[in-house]
């Protein structure tokens, strides 16, 4: 049986754990499944790493290298990204490590530092594949999401599971059941991030403070 102690103490981590997730949600890469830029490859970690590195340098008014990273990327190339800026651009390395100074590689991720009131992951790019030397093309961004971009193909597919479902109906003189799949992963170089649901967050963010008081 819990006693109140321990009732609090669960609460707590609850607390600390929500608010640890928002704090990845904020940085707009929740949903994120993976980044290709040209034969790298980046995981969603990598890209939560080198973006609270590139946020927290911004925020402390810091930069590394002879290129003074992260600094300011004017879009001359007119990438789309989801959002618009200021955007910062900060070096992501093949290697697995975080960007501490010396060569920044062929790879950059991109952030606004103040979107909406966080720093926040816009998208990637690289040098690799650029037709202009030290210019950037975008990245493949892969999300995964229960709503999914619609495309050309999704909706011949979408035309063809109904053409299916109405085949199966008329065959059978009756409805059919339909199953809902597990979500589906799209992949654009300017998907729309995804953003957390601010009001049940602070619901609960409250309740679970007001527990812990008494």
């Amino acid at each position: 049986m819990f006693t109140t102690t321990s009732l609090k103490y669960a609460l707590a981590l609850a607390l600390y754990a929500t608010i640890t997730s928002f704090a990845v949600a904020a940085q707009g890469t929740a949903g994120l499944s993976s980044v290709s830029c040209g034969n790298n490859r980046y995981t969603k970690q990598q890209i939560d790493a080198a973006t609270a590195e590139g946020c927290r340098l911004s925020a402390n008014n810091q930069q590394l290298g002879n290129s003074r990273y992260p600094h300011q990327f004017n879009n001359r190339e007119g990438l789309v990204f989801p959002a618009s800026g200021p955007y910062q651009e900060f070096p992501i390395l093949s290697g697995g490590a975080v960007y501490s100074g010396g060569a920044p590689g062929a790879d950059r991720i991109v952030f606004n530092p103040n979107y909406q009131g966080s720093c926040t992951f816009i998208g990637a790019m690289t040098h690799t594949g650029a037709a202009q030397t030290n210019g950037f093309v975008s990245c493949s961004v892969s999300r995964s999401s229960v709503v999914t971009t619609t495309t050309s193909s999704s909706l011949s597919s979408s035309s063809a599971a109904k053409s299916t479902s109405s085949a199966s109906k008329t065959s059978s003189g009756g409805p059919t059941a339909t199953t809902t799949g597990p979500a589906t992963t799209s992949s654009s170089s300017a998907s729309p991030f995804v953003v957390m649901g601010g009001q049940g967050l602070v619901a609960w963010l409250l309740s679970a403070a007001w527990m812990l008081a008494l």
